[in-house]
């Protein structure tokens, strides 16, 4: 991968001396930066911007070992033979007209996937923007030079961006700014060959990137991506294009890419210890965030505030509440300290308001922000402090040189919301960005980024992964057969003797067809009982008035049986239960995700379930860890703990559930989604009363 960033010579296929074409900008950006061999090649021209031009490949110089491809793309398949030819193992196809374009560009770049392929060529793109790599000054890309180079300032954070254009805005938009420099930014495309996790695993050895933040739409390997997250030594941003099932067809379109179900994506995400952005701004604010904040940083997400106003106070106390930060409780050591700053009438309490200690040491030399924040840092109860400034009036003083100190030595992130002027703002945050320290103008943000510092997992802690246990043991025959042979639908009964041979508690039940058996199976389950219809391919039950609770007698059974059996085909069965009462429903199952494989769905269940919308995925195979992990995010998790004289829910029993669905999915490829709802919280624990697994 080195010679897509370091390479000793690139060949320009497509340059041009017409300088409103990208093959001239591309060249133009390699001789304002690249000090290695340049060579466009062109069969029209003989000399362009000064170097000579070669009619082809075959007769570039041996040191090329890079070419980019600005040529329509049915010319790029033999410009390929003759980079092979040549020994130029890498290509970047900067070039559109491929997949993204329909059936028919989507044949001719795999045809090149292909051809690249057998002749050991990696290929970038195709339809991209290409490579910029600040520190080194390369600019591998037909941007325009006259708008990047100005202001392309060295940083650690490196970009891996799928889209071309929007990579060239991200650039400019940085810039122009000032939000904050970069290492190297990579426009992968239609990433038809190299893509995101060739990157990943690149710029994780990187010595010039601290943080890696991704823009994607897709993944191609979503499992593999996980996994290099996991092991990867610094903190990874990623902003998902193609959320909403509106912004899934765009990205269809627009780098023929599967977005999927934003659901899951989100909760592999935060399962791999990936943060996630909303958009393009917070996406930067937390990338530059996690450059500069302590390397390690530990704590439950306890914060200090100093602040010149009581109502700054209040305010950032709310925003910790949204986003999961406590308001710290001071150390008496810290109160006392903090208290000889202040009036003998001014009780410390935090938040923090510096203001009457600021009256009272006006004209003191006392820095009273640097002196309080000393004191809290050394808070072992403190994890990080927000300070609030209003920059620019001449009664606040602030030593900017000896914060950054400060949150270095303390290992503790420190984060700054300033108001005042805008030219104030502006030059304070400059002087801020050049110290390494983290100053916006929107308070919400400034606690995002300061719970997002907190929150980032340390290098190297991936939670062990393990193998799934066997999945057929303990079936009977019946049931093995039908594990294997079956297609599509399984009904209730099936699906629940498969969940409950994996230890997966559901509800005493008989199958019957006749009324007598019916009869039968009522005394010896006991009433009341609930009779359900199985039909072939039926799952909602309900809807279809296959359903009859609260039975209590043998004439209640009769006329139940006979409602239902009206509207079963002969085919058609009925279900007896034993009646179960629970004081709340959940939701598990499994969907097998195209992008990240079999997914553990656990929520809020009953007959709400799709409005409240109060569900969660992980990524199977789940330690108990993580399965703990995934009941803790959703939000109703209070009624788990017993809400209200309810029984509470024993979540190392739920885990194993979740566990089991996990080894269920990766045993069995052809099982695409497998549902509990309602599965029950009883006073004797967990209880599944209606499951469906579907087979591919």
């Amino acid at each position: 991968m080195n010679f897509f960033f370091d390479p000793q010579g690139i060949a320009v296929v497509g340059a041009t001396p017409n300088a409103s074409k990208g093959g001239n900008a591309i060249l133009r950006n390699l001789i304002t930066g690249f000090r290695g061999v340049i060579c466009p090649v062109n069969p029209k021209y003989d000399e362009i911007e000064g170097i000579r031009c070669v009619p082809s490949l075959r007769e570039v110089p041996d040191s090329v070992d890079l070419a980019i491809l600005f040529v329509p793309a049915r010319q790029v398949l033999t410009a390929l033979d003759d980079c092979a030819g040549k020994g130029i193992r890498g290509v970047i196809v900067e070039s559109g007209g491929f997949a993204e374009t329909g059936p028919e560009g989507r044949k001719l770049q795999d045809r090149m996937v292909a051809r690249a392929c057998e002749l050991g060529v990696r290929i970038w793109g195709p339809n991209c923007m290409g490579v910029v790599d600040a520190v080194r000054r390369h600019v591998f890309s037909f941007m325009d030079p006259n708008a990047l180079l100005r202001g392309l300032v060295p940083g650690d954070v490196s970009l891996v961006v799928q889209s071309g254009l929007l990579s060239a805005g991200f650039l400019v938009d940085l810039m122009t700014h000032g939000v904050m420099g970069i290492s190297k930014a990579c426009s992968i495309g239609n990433k038809a060959d190299v893509d995101e996790n060739d990157l990943l695993e690149y710029l994780a050895g990187d010595p010039d990137t601290k943080v890696i933040g991704l823009y994607l739409e897709s993944f191609r390997d979503g499992r593999r991506f996980l996994e290099l997250c996991r092991a990867c030594p610094k903190p990874v941003v990623v902003l998902k294009g193609g959320r909403s099932s509106r912004g899934a067809k765009a990205a269809m379109s627009h780098t023929a890419s599967l977005a999927g179900n934003h659901a899951v994506i989100a909760g592999a995400l935060s399962q791999a210890g990936i943060t996630e952005a909303r958009d393009f701004k917070q996406w930067m604010d937390l990338c530059r965030s996690m450059a500069v904040a302590p390397p390690v940083v530990t704590g439950k997400g306890r914060i200090a505030v100093l602040t010149f106003s009581g109502g700054a106070g209040i305010m950032a106390a709310d925003f910790f509440d949204d986003v999961g930060l406590e308001v710290a409780d001071l150390s008496a050591q810290t109160a006392t300290a903090l208290q000889e700053l202040f009036p003998s009438w001014m009780p410390v309490a935090n938040p923090v308001d510096v203001w009457p200690a600021m009256e009272k040491n006006m004209g003191t030399g006392v820095d009273v922000y640097s002196t309080a924040l000393r004191s809290i840092l050394a808070d072992p109860g403190v994890d990080g402090v927000l300070l609030l400034a209003f920059v620019g009036n001449f009664r606040i003083t602030m030593d900017l040189e000896e914060l950054a100190a400060q949150s270095r030595k303390a290992g503790k992130p420190v984060i700054l919301w300033l108001l005042g002027t805008r030219d104030n703002v502006s030059e304070f945050q400059q002087r801020a960005r050049s110290l390494g320290v983290l100053a916006f103008q929107e308070l919400y943000r400034a606690v995002e980024c300061l719970e997002a510092v907190l929150r980032k997992r340390p290098a190297g802690d991936a939670i062990a992964r393990k193998d799934p246990a066997p999945v057929l043991e303990g079936l009977t025959p019946e049931v093995e057969s039908l594990v294997r042979d079956a297609r599509g639908t399984l009904d209730e009964e099936v699906s629940k003797r498969i969940l409950h041979a994996r230890g997966i508690p559901t509800v005493e039940e008989a199958r019957v067809r006749g009324e007598e058996e019916c009869l039968r199976a009522a005394e010896r389950l006991g009433y009341p009982v609930v009779l359900k219809g199985l039909q072939p391919g039926l799952v909602h039950k309900s809807d279809a008035g296959m359903v009859r609770l609260n039975i209590t007698n043998p004439e209640g059974v009769r006329e139940a049986y006979g409602i239902i059996r009206k509207g079963l085909t002969e085919e058609g069965e009925i279900l007896v239960q034993r009646q179960v009462r629970g004081s709340g429903e959940l939701i598990a199952g499994l969907i097998r995700d195209p992008q990240f494989g079999p997914c553990v769905l656990f929520g809020l269940g009953g007959t709400l379930t799709e409005v409240l919308r109060d569900t969660a995925f992980a990524v199977a195979p789940l330690s108990e860890e993580e399965a703990l992990r995934l009941i803790g995010r959703i939000r109703g998790q209070v009624l788990l703990d017993g809400y209200r004289g309810a029984s509470p829910v024993d979540r190392k029993q739920l885990a194993k559930v979740l566990i089991a669905l996990g080894d269920l999915g990766l045993s069995v490829p052809r099982i695409r989604e497998i549902d509990i709802n309602p599965f029950l919280i009883t006073g004797n624990g967990l209880c599944a009363v209606d499951a469906t697994i579907i087979l591919d």
